[in-house]
């Protein structure tokens, strides 16, 4: 009884590490932006602390720190950027799958789709 009880405990540890491995976004994503002018390439470092998330993005435009939550498969980020006009905040809500993701830049006033791969 005792080998049939560790049996099952070391599958459900195996199991359960499996998932969480499986729904971690830390790291490093490199973006792919459908702008209204062309594509435009974006890296974004994340930590993740449960369903907190923070990191920074990089793009053309420059750095800026990101916040927002990952639950289930679902990444919900903003950030702001500094423009001429005063401060930009944009929304990023994303669908996570393995080491892809893919969805939707909120400009405020405008929205781009986009794509990332885990470095």
């Amino acid at each position: 009884m005792l080998r049939v009880f560790s049996a099952i405990l070391a599958l459900a540890l195996t199991l359960s590490a499996s998932a969480y491995a499986q729904t971690s976004i830390a790291g490093a994503w490199e973006l792919t932006i459908n702008g209204p002018e062309g594509p435009i390439t974006a890296t974004a470092t994340l930590k993740q602390d449960g369903e907190n998330v923070t990191g920074s993005i990089e793009t053309p435009q420059g750095v800026a720190e990101m916040k927002g939550t990952f639950k289930v498969k679902t990444l919900n980020m903003g950030f702001s950027i500094q423009t001429p006009q005063g401060p930009l905040d944009i929304k990023v809500n994303g669908e996570v799958d393995g080491a892809s993701m893919k969805g939707v830049i909120d400009f405020g006033m405008g929205m781009a789709d986009f794509t990332a791969k885990k470095k």
